[in-house]
Formats: structure tokens, C-alpha cells, sequence
């Protein structure tokens, strides 16, 4: 009989609901989620009542408990930064959880609760109204305000500050403190908790973060709350969000398997163990050690040691944006090297943003060798040692040119695991999620299901995060949307342009990934590849959905 797992997830979207479902499959675990249609998303609330019930009742069979509780909380990841209600009704529905470990007090319980993060963009499709309007003001005061505070900032910034506070109402300022004050209490509160032994694992990510910020004031005060309740093993604080599903998964398995992962890292730049990328607040070599909190991982001493190796393909100056890659080659094949305005609207404005010359210079530094780090994965792939391999050089999608290098290796399908999707954060928590759920899993014999579920999982994540992500979505985006006369925007379509615009994606999506395909296929690893259901599960392009399945050989 499988192991049961209960999974209350942060949303509806795939990178929350689906790709669990994968790393459960992988291991021979048997995964309970709620109907889809319970969850909530930015136009349709969640089913409060519903969901509660569901919890209560899964966990009479479960055995291990998995909670986001956001989405228990307020009802979801997008309802924890819209909702306006009181510290007590918040907490009465958490109190579901306390009910069932005292019923049940050997069942694991794994909960995780998202740091509020501080969006920088003047856009309330996922924050409060006002945020149209006063998005990147907050942002910046914020900013400004902790590093006042800490006495680290120059008089020009604290005069800046003060014109910020004058242009802010004052009912916008004291509504969204509110807010951060009951979540921030909230998290204090689940720290109780997990002292009390409701919890066994916690973790408080977070979405989205900065180098300074009300978010990062909140983040080191609860991690010293943890340090001083000797709390820091069983809960943690680190940049991240989306990922924590899987990683919460992936926990649970070591935990009973009683694996702890030693972790060898190699980088395709001396400079980049050391470099902050643009949503987090320390080194990557700090983020892998965050990520590997939760898994009870380490930092291997040498290649010996490890059980893994884990290859990160990271930036040597800053982290430039993905989709922009597709957009800068595109202009080098024209003969001047520059494309003309009349054939991308959008082109003046983008070429202005500072982000243009941060990827540019990215994509064209010596001082970083996507070339070396193929050759070496390749050697080690030959030994038969287990590598995964971590692409956080661009945020929001894969490196092109990493990308165009393992195209022409088949080889690659013996990858233990694969990703390179939005923040590094992100990237890094899947990518060990996966490989240590692979690496338990062929250490105690794999059956076809199990197999089956590593494969389609990591086509997936080839298909997303380098297909889709850094490529196709560039395409619709910055051609298709001003050729059906919309703006280039990844907020939410127009509904009356859903459907054309989900037919593009799938044209495009299913063309460029036929090679990904052939590149399975000709491994010898599957003899067939299906890629259907292929949408744009919030109205947008910012995520895709699909599913994978594959036939093995």
C-alpha cells in the first residue's frame, strides 16, 4: 500500500498543483489534493468552508500532512496580500490544524506561511486596488524606511523618503501596515505553534524579496524569534515561494527515508557563489544552503562526497531578464544589429529599461562559461555520476545559449533533475526537490510508473522553463500580442482574446518543442512523447499549462 500524502496547496496554478503531483508519482507516493475548482485565483475566491473540511477529513488517513497556510488562512497566495480580515477570524481557521494533531499527534504536519512580499510594480492585478497607483512608491518607502532604520542610509535617501510619505495617503500607508501587521502576527503566531509541537517542519519563505524592505525587517525578526526559541532545525526563513510545495514533499521523504543529501556545487562563474540575484537577499551559495534546510541537506567537501552534483549555471555580474535574451540575438541577425521600431512597437521602450543592458551584458561576458560547465556535466554524466543542473543566470526563464548547447546532447536525459523558472529561489528549491526524490528513489528501485513520472517531469521542466519561458513566450509577446493589437503585457488577457492567443502559444509551444521531444526519444530512454492541454491557466502568459506523457522504451 502507498504512502498517503495531503497536500493543501498555495493556488490553482500548475507550478503549485501539478508539479507535486509528478514528485509524488516518482517516489511511489499517492498524493490528495483538493478539487482545483476549490482554490483560489485572482478573480475567483477560494471555498473557505470546503477546503477546511477537506483538510480535517484527509487527515483521518493521512500520513503526512502538507499545508500552505495561506490558502487555509485568507485562501490563497493572492488573498494573503488582498484580504482585510481580523488577526482572530484568520487564526480560527488555522485552528483546524491544532485540532488534528491533538487527535493525531504522530502525523507529520508540514506547513509553510509566505513572508507578504512588496511587489515593485504599479500594477494591482495580485495586490490591493490602490496598488495601480502606488505600487512602486510603497516599494520604495518600504525600502527606504528599513534602511533608515538600520542607520544605513545617506541623507539624500532620507530625504527622498520624506517626499515619498507626502505623495502616499495616509489611509493607503496605515491600510497596507495593517495588513503586513496581522500576517507578520500571523507568522509569529505559527512560530507558537510549531514550539507547541502542532508543526514539525515550518517554513516561512519570502516572495519575492530585496536587500532591504518591511518584508526583510519582518524575515530577520522572525528568524531571530527562531533562534532564540531554539526553533532554527525544525523551521527556517529564506527567499522563495512557489517552489515550497515540492520542497515540503521532497522533506517528508527524506525524513522517513532518513536521507540526508550531500550536495557537491560547481558554477559556470568564479564570481557567481558570491553574487545576489535580483528577488533574493543573500549569495546563491546561502540560497542552496536555504534550500537544503528543509531536505536536512549539506554542503559536500569535494565530488567524492557527494551524493549529488549539483551544477549552477549563474550569473558573473547580475541576474538579466530571460525573456529579453530572444529580443537582443534577434537584433544581432539583422545586419546593423538592430531591429526596426514599426516591427516591434515595443521596442524603444524596452531597449530604455536599465534590465536591456544588465541581460546584454550577461549574455555577451567572458567571465562566465555556459560551454565549460556542458562539458564537464557531460563528463560526469558519462561516469555515471547523479547531476542536476540549476540555471538561474536570467530570472523568469532559462540561458538561450545554455539552452542551444544541451539541445545537441541526448545525453542530457540522464540529468537527476533540471530546472531554470522564474527567481532562483524558485529554481533551486525544484531542482533539489526532484533530485533527491530521484536519487531515494533509484537507491530503493524504481518501478515503470515511477519512471515514467521522473521523465515527464523533467520534459516538463526542459519544456517550460527553456522552450516556453525563455523563448516562445518572448515570441508572443513581443510579436503576436501588438500584431493582435494588444499591449505586450503579462497581466491577465482580455477574455475575448484568450482563445486566439492560447491557439499561438500552443502553435508555438508544440513546434519548438518537437526537438525537445526528438532529444528524448533519440536517448533510447521513451519511445513516444504526448504534450496536451497546453493553456494559459490565469488568462496570461506569464505561466503556461500542460501535461506530459510519456511512453518508455
Amino acid at each position: 500500500m502507498k504512502p498517503l500524502m495531503v497536500l493543501l496547496p498555495m493556488d490553482d496554478r500548475p507550478v503549485n498543483y501539478d508539479y507535486p503531483t509528478y514528485m509524488a508519482r516518482l517516489v511511489g507516493y499517492e498524493l490528495h489534493l483538493p478539487p482545483r475548482e476549490w482554490l483560489g485565483n485572482p478573480w475567483r475566491a477560494s471555498q473557505h468552508l470546503r477546503l477546511v473540511e477537506w483538510v480535517a477529513r484527509e487527515a483521518e488517513s493521512a500520513d503526512v500532512l502538507i499545508i500552505a497556510l495561506d490558502t487555509l488562512a485568507y485562501g490563497g497566495l493572492i488573498p494573503s496580500r488582498t484580504s482585510r480580515e481580523p488577526l482572530d477570524t484568520v487564526l480560527e481557521r488555522l485552528s483546524v490544524l491544532k485540532k488534528i494533531k491533538s487527535k493525531r499527534p504522530q502525523l507529520p504536519i508540514l506547513a509553510s506561511s509566505v513572508i507578504l512580499r512588496i511587489s515593485r510594480a504599479n500594477s494591482s492585478e495580485e495586490e490591493k486596488e490602490y496598488w495601480a497607483t502606488y505600487g512602486s512608491a510603497i516599494f520604495r518607502l518600504s525600502y527606504l524606511e528599513h534602511k533608515i532604520s538600520l542607520v544605513e542610509a545617506s541623507p539624500q535617501e532620507q530625504a527622498e523618503r520624506s517626499d515619498l510619505a507626502k505623495r502616499i495617503p495616509e489611509e493607503v500607508y496605515a491600510d497596507y501596515l495593517a495588513g503586513r501587521q496581522r500576517n507578520h502576527m500571523v507568522n509569529l503566531r505559527m512560530i507558537d505553534w510549531l514550539e507547541e509541537g502542532t508543526f514539525d517542519l515550518l517554513l516561512l519563505p519570502q516572495d519575492d524579496t530585496a536587500n532591504y524592505g518591511w518584508n526583510i525587517a519582518e524575515a530577520r525578526n522572525l528568524q531571530a524569534t527562531l533562534r532564540r526559541k531554539n526553533l532554527t532545525e525544525r523551521a527556517i526563513t529564506y527567499p522563495g515561494a512557489d517552489e515550497i510545495g515540492g520542497l515540503l514533499l521532497a522533506s517528508a521523504v527524506c525524513k522517513q527515508a532518513k536521507f540526508r543529501p550531500n550536495i557537491f556545487v560547481r558554477y559556470s562563474s568564479i564570481h557567481s557563489a558570491s553574487l545576489i540575484t535580483s528577488y533574493e537577499d543573500r549569495p546563491i551559495h546561502e540560497l542552496i544552503k536555504a534550500h537544503l534546510t528543509p531536505l536536512g541537506g549539506t554542503i559536500a567537501a569535494s565530488p567524492a562526497l557527494a551524493d549529488l552534483q549539483l551544477f549552477v549555471n549563474a550569473p558573473a555580474h547580475a541576474q538579466g531578464d530571460a525573456g529579453l535574451q530572444w529580443l537582443i540575438l534577434k537584433g544581432e541577425e539583422t545586419s546593423q544589429g538592430e531591429l526596426p521600431t514599426e516591427q516591434l512597437p515595443y521596442l524603444k521602450e524596452v531597449k530604455a529599461d536599465p534590465i536591456y543592458r544588465i541581460t546584454r551584458r550577461e549574455m555577451e561576458t567572458p567571465e562566465r562559461s555556459p560551454e565549460e560547465l556542458v562539458r564537464l556535466l557531460l563528463v560526469e554524466l558519462e561516469s555515471k555520476h547523479p547531476v542536476a543542473l540549476a540555471d538561474v543566470a536570467f530570472v523568469n526563464g532559462s540561458d538561450l545559449t545554455l539552452g542551444n548547447l544541451l539541445m545537441q546532447h541526448p545525453e542530457i536525459v540522464r540529468l537527476t533533475a533540471y530546472a531554470g523558472w522564474n527567481t532562483a529561489g524558485n529554481t533551486l528549491g525544484t531542482v533539489l526537490a526532484h533530485a533527491v526524490l530521484r536519487l531515494l528513489a533509484q537507491r530503493n528501485g524504481t518501478d515503470p510508473d515511477q519512471t515514467q513520472a521522473h521523465y515527464e517531469f523533467l520534459l516538463m521542466r526542459f519544456l517550460d522553463d527553456y522552450i516556453y519561458q525563455a523563448r516562445v513566450r518572448s515570441q508572443v509577446f513581443l510579436e503576436d500580442l501588438p500584431a493582435l493589437n494588444l499591449p505586450a503585457s503579462m497581466e491577465r488577457l482580455p477574455s475575448s482574446m484568450l482563445e486566439p492567443v492560447e491557439k499561438l502559444v500552443r502553435e508555438r509551444l508544440l513546434l519548438a518543442g518537437s526537438e525537445l521531444e526528438r532529444l528524448f526519444i533519440n536517448a533510447g530512454v521513451v519511445k513516444s512523447v504526448k504534450v496536451e492541454n497546453i493553456n494559459l491557466p490565469w488568462q496570461r502568459l506569464f505561466e503556461v499549462g500542460f501535461e506530459v506523457h510519456v511512453t518508455l522504451t
